[in-house]
């Protein structure tokens, strides 16, 4: 059984509340156009000067995409996991927490009482601590596909730009 599937049903994850969910940026409508540049190497065509001056840039830009792509999927990747994470050590302490609610509804001498109340206080506060931390990722991730997504749309801008750009110049060099 799959680590994630195995928690979900104990502790409601983000990933089953649309609301809170991220879309990753790949799902967007892009997958095609980002395929075709980020995984596809296209051959380089010398057809003349056109060429010589397009071909650096585009160079440039192919791999700027592709180096802000991966960035991207690692930050997707990067959160997936921390929030896996967090997700196992609140089932943990969940389930230590409960353990010791079992144990107290017996009749235990004072010492023993006051050790499980201790505990008890220690957990509920671990519970606390990580549901914090699990809250506090979302904002740090959002920034950061944020601005990657940004940059990466402005280098694809670029890139297709460029493209129309160079197909003019050619359509201009035929004529």
């Amino acid at each position: 059984m799959e680590p994630q599937n195995q928690y979900r049903s104990v502790i409601p994850s983000y990933l089953d509340n649309p609301v809170l969910k991220p879309r990753n940026f790949y799902e967007t409508g892009l997958e095609e156009s980002l395929e075709k540049i980020v995984l596809h190497d296209e051959p380089q065509k010398e057809r003349g000067l056109i060429d010589k001056i397009f071909s650096d840039r585009s160079r440039t830009l192919k791999a700027t995409i592709k180096a802000l792509f991966n960035e991207v999927l690692t930050r997707e990747h990067l959160n997936s996991v921390l929030l896996r994470d967090i997700d196992s050590e609140l089932c943990k302490t969940g389930s230590y927490l409960e353990q010791i609610h079992d144990a107290t509804k017996r009749q235990y001498t004072h010492d023993l009482e006051l050790a499980f109340s201790g505990r008890r206080t220690q957990l509920e506060s671990r519970l606390l601590d990580l549901t914090k931390q699990k809250r506090d990722e979302y904002l740090p991730c959002w920034k950061d596909l944020a601005y990657l997504s940004k940059g990466l749309l402005v280098a694809l801008k670029d890139y297709w730009d460029m493209s129309h750009k160079a197909g003019f110049m050619y359509e201009e060099n035929a004529a």
